[in-house]
């Protein structure tokens, strides 16, 4: 222990010094500013996932609220008819970086994080998951994309969405 900035207060042992408080208070203030909520425009920034998204066929459908709280919400149904085969929920934290938290079959969550982001699009990664390891959604006018891969770009899927 570095006693230089300490003064003795009785059996209960050291007590910082009115310095060393004075910094460890300012330490604390601007480590709480890092980690604090997202900013709205932060927020902002995945607004464009939101709604209602379905394939061509009408077999799959995502939906997506709007990002609010530091949260998106979202669930992914496998449909047949109007009957779903299976289903996903799934939460993106908005902080720096989101992660992607999946609940395959409500089971869970498998975790993702951000490891890339531009306009209108997001990736997230997870190297120790078995499949998928990246998930990227990127929107393009009036349709979604979906693409699910190893890191390295095996055994990509992708699903094409248009506003339900």
């Amino acid at each position: 222990m570095i006693r230089s900035h300490a003064k003795q207060t009785g059996p209960d042992g050291p007590e910082i010094g009115g310095h060393m408080k004075r910094a460890f208070v300012a330490l604390a203030l601007g480590l709480t500013a890092c980690a604090s909520a997202p900013s709205a425009a932060h927020a902002d920034d995945l607004d464009w996932m939101s709604g209602c998204w379905r394939n061509d066929d009408r077999s799959y459908k995502e939906v997506w609220t709007k990002p609010e709280h530091g949260y998106l919400f979202g669930y992914a149904l496998n449909l047949n008819g109007e009957v779903a085969t299976y289903f996903e929920q799934t939460r993106i934290e908005l902080g720096t970086p989101a992660t992607f938290n999946a609940y395959p079959g409500g089971f869970g969550p498998s975790a993702f994080t951000e490891a890339s982001r531009g306009r209108n699009t997001i990736t997230f990664a997870n190297p120790s998951h078995d499949f998928p390891q990246l998930i990227t959604y990127t929107r393009d006018g009036r349709r979604m994309t979906a693409t699910i891969s190893r890191m390295n770009g095996d055994r990509a899927q992708t699903f094409q969405f248009r506003r339900c």
